[in-house]
């Protein structure tokens, strides 16, 4: 029994020994500990860097030194800017980044202030480690001219739709263009580099579209509806000059569906740019230009709103199927007008070749509904004509219809 008891007392000293050895040696871990990360208090712990760089056991005052080494080789590190379905990649540098090595050394600083005695033992045993974004400031004067040299190459101008008419006429769809909107990207940019980095740095930039001016309505125009021609003595003094005036003011009209296409409008007043003199405000020649027009409108199977002939019966066109315009000082003009009743744009061309004048009506090839058109001049009396319009289709005259009559005075 009591060899019993003595087993227990020894076993019991034994256990009382091995725990103050454990709790000495705790002790003394824990005071070596201590003393060892005191000097982490000054000094970078092991396991930190610098996105790639790597500031293990660096004081804090060298840290900063060494970060403005690397200076150059963070800064040459690629950015990817994207911008308008294209790609285009610059260094830092020349973005206008450079390094805020305070701010990136003090983030550290605070980060090792706040983490626990055991995280700090990780770290101290190589057992942790943690990467840091550097902190960038951004020159915003050299951002803003790096920006606008980009803007230059990045910018497309929109190409406006026009008509082709070169060869028949035909048209040529607008392209919108693209505009880099500068102070938007840079607010990207510096929203960007403000968050955590990875290792792909791509930004997108801001622009708008910049809208053509285009008609998608224009490209039905496919057809030549109508045409006339008159012609002219190409070297009587200044009147060839007048026609071709009047044919360019003319040439490239649009007249829409329903709209009245007034000939005043685009070639008058007739004392403007290009026209020479006849008497007072009458360009002597502007009137065969209006007739040639008419004639084509009559062809193309087109309302006709105002019509006006010549006191005198003209030589180039038969009785009845001319048209006279005029202008005035006082603002009073002869107009001639006609009414688009197409369910089709048309377009009007007009051109000289030598001593004869061109008018082409251009619209959609259902725009008449596959009929044609004639005209025909009947003389009454002396000084007297009456018109008339012959509508065939499918070569089959199904309808004759009265223009007008007409009495010249002279």
């Amino acid at each position: 029994m009591i060899n019993k008891d003595i087993n227990k007392k020894y076993k019991l000293i034994i256990l009382i020994a091995l725990l103050s050895i454990l709790i000495l040696s705790y002790i003394i871990l824990i005071v070596y500990n201590f003393k060892s990360l005191k000097k982490f208090e000054e000094v970078i712990l092991p396991g930190i860097f610098i996105e790639d760089i790597d500031m293990s056991n660096n004081s804090f005052k060298n840290s900063k030194n060494k970060l403005n080494y690397y200076k150059k080789h963070i800064l040459s590190k690629k950015v990817k800017l994207k911008v308008n379905s294209k790609e285009y990649v610059y260094s830092l540098d020349e973005l206008g980044l450079n390094l805020n090595i305070n701010n990136t050394i003090n983030s550290i600083m605070d980060y090792q202030k706040k983490i626990g005695y055991s995280k700090k033992i990780k770290f101290a045993n190589n057992r942790s480690k943690k990467k840091f974004n550097v902190v960038y400031e951004i020159n915003e004067k050299k951002l803003n001219e790096f920006l606008n040299t980009l803007k230059v190459k990045v910018d497309i101008s929109a190409v406006d739709g026009y008509f082709d008419d070169n060869d028949g006429v035909k048209y040529i769809k607008g392209s919108n263009g693209f505009s880099l909107n500068v102070l938007k990207s840079i607010d990207n940019i510096k929203k960007f580099f403000n968050k955590p980095l990875d290792n792909k740095m791509v930004i997108e930039l801001v622009g708008e579209l910049v809208n053509s001016n285009s008609n998608d309505n224009y490209t039905l125009i496919d057809t030549m509806t109508s045409s006339f021609t008159t012609k002219f003595n190409a070297w009587e003094g200044t009147r060839p000059i007048n026609l071709r005036t009047g044919l360019n003011y003319i040439n490239g009209a649009v007249v829409e569906p329903g709209e009245i296409f007034s000939f005043y409008k685009y070639a008058g007043p007739y004392n403007k740019s290009g026209y020479v003199f006849y008497y007072e405000f009458v360009g002597n020649g502007v009137c065969q230009i209006a007739t040639t027009v008419y004639d084509a409108a009559l062809l193309g199977g087109l309302e006709i709103v105002k019509r006006y002939p010549h006191a005198k019966q003209s030589v180039y066109v038969e009785g009845g199927l001319d048209a006279t315009v005029a202008s005035y000082s006082n603002g009073w003009h002869v107009d001639f007008q006609f009414k688009n009743t197409y369910k089709y744009p048309i377009y009007i061309k007009a051109y000289e070749t030598l001593g004869e004048a061109h008018v082409e009506f251009w619209s959609n090839s259902k725009a008449k509904d596959g009929k044609t058109y004639s005209t025909e001049s009947v003389k009454i009396g002396a000084k007297g004509y009456t018109t008339y319009l012959h509508t065939f289709k499918n070569g089959v005259e199904i309808d004759k219809s009265q223009i007008t009559t007409t009495w010249y005075s002279e």
